[in-house]
């Protein structure tokens, strides 16, 4: 399997190699060159652009760790600031500890992106989740509306589901005159009902907990069927 690289992973790379050899030396107080800086003020830069979207406290840190990094005493030597380069030293171990894949939340439904990307990259996986799942019923209720205008939308949305997506639902987003084409809506069907009767069903009633693993994948589902819900009417 191809692994997806990150925009920003030579530049990480190389402010890590720095932060290792300073990190050795660090006890002979040398100084540091104009080029040295621009370099590391250019990796963090680089850095800082890369993980808006989902580090985005230490997008916002970074460049404040980079403006105090370095210091100037009275004879214009530049000294390191060594409280500033602690605080670098564990955000850039938690980002190498922590990889984002980036690329992931571009496949993501736009609309699964604005209601859980941020809770996600915040930490708050769970709730990033149950989120996703939330939109997904309310596109299934939006839908409803827009196929049968003027009538109730049900209250149940294991209801909505059938009206829709049933094999007599108002929803004909495939060719079910051939025997593939109907095990597909067949299997839609089984989705859109089992996503609710696993994750939408329980949070109505509880706070579920979900590892960070879990939560993607439950985000990746959603994304899955909020797409189906945009196929063309045939």
């Amino acid at each position: 399997m191809r692994v997806l690289k990150l925009p920003y992973e030579n530049e990480l790379y190389e402010l890590r190699k720095w932060i290792d050899f300073t990190n050795a030396n660090l006890q002979m107080q040398f100084l540091h060159t104009p080029q040295e800086i621009q370099r590391v003020h250019q990796w963090i830069n680089a850095i800082t652009r890369g993980i808006q979207a989902d580090y985005p406290f230490y997008a916002t840190t970074l460049p404040c760790v980079a403006n105090i990094l370095f210091q100037q005493n009275e004879m214009g030597a530049i000294f390191l600031n060594p409280a500033a380069f602690g605080e670098l030293v564990v955000i850039v171990r938690h980002i190498e500890a922590e990889p984002v894949v980036v690329q992931f939340w571009a496949e993501i439904h736009p609309r699964i992106v604005n209601v859980s990307r941020e809770l996600y990259a915040d930490g708050h996986c769970s709730t990033a989740a149950e989120k996703a799942v939330k939109e997904v019923e309310s596109r299934l209720r939006e839908k409803f509306s827009e196929l049968k205008p003027g009538t109730t939308v049900p209250s149940k949305i294991g209801d909505v589901i059938g009206a829709l997506i049933s094999e007599n639902g108002v929803f004909r987003f495939c060719d079910t005159s051939t025997t593939s084409g109907r095990d597909y809506r067949r299997g839609i069907h089984s989705l859109f009902e089992g996503i609710m009767a696993a994750y939408r069903n329980p949070a109505a009633h509880t706070n579920l907990q979900y590892e960070k693993r879990e939560a993607m994948e439950q985000i990746m589902l959603a994304s899955q069927l909020m797409y189906v819900l945009e196929k063309p009417q045939l």
